[in-house]
């Protein structure tokens, strides 16, 4: 004898089951873009200087931010009329790491590759600081006193790093 049919079709995953699948794929991914973005975020600010040490930091922390933002696109626009080569500076650099696995040391070629890089950076300075100087040239009288009253508060306020406070004169 045959079975009778049953008409009622399979049962479908269980809804709880599938928002619990979705769930955990969610946290999953959550989980993934935090540590990620973490490792980011961290990659790299070992090698870089403070701000400090960067030309006129507190020159220009105290602009606006329009300022800023007006002063970094001359300075990157006369970096490309200049044609400053940065690629060259990686290829000092390269030179130097054969210099210095080289035995005994080359100390004349040494001094040379970083006379030539320190040559290159000063060259930017200049350009950089031309650059700002224009900018604070052209404010008027009411805008330079109000640069002048933001300066002040950078200077006051003193660099951000607390384990090192600032020197005392």
């Amino acid at each position: 004898m045959t079975e009778p049919k049953n008409d009622v079709p399979s049962p479908k995953p269980r809804r709880l089951t599938r928002a619990l699948l979705i769930g955990s794929l969610a946290l999953n991914l959550l989980i993934i873009g935090v540590v990620g973005g973490a490792v980011i975020s961290l990659r790299g600010h070992g090698d870089k200087r403070p701000a400090s040490d960067r030309f006129g930091s507190p020159y220009i922390k105290a602009l606006t931010f329009d300022d800023k933002r007006e002063v970094g696109r001359a300075i990157r626009s006369t970096y490309r009329k200049s044609d400053v080569d940065h690629r060259a500076d990686h290829r000092l650099y390269r030179e130097a790491l054969t210099v210095l696995r080289t035995s005994p040391l080359d100390e004349t070629s040494l001094r040379d590759l970083v006379a030539s890089l320190d040559q290159a950076g000063e060259r930017r300075r200049v350009m950089a600081r031309d650059v700002f100087l224009a900018k604070i040239l052209s404010m008027s009288d009411a805008e330079r006193a109000s640069y002048a009253d933001r300066l002040e508060e950078v200077l006051e306020r003193g660099p951000k790093d607390k384990k090192r406070p600032p020197k005392q004169p």
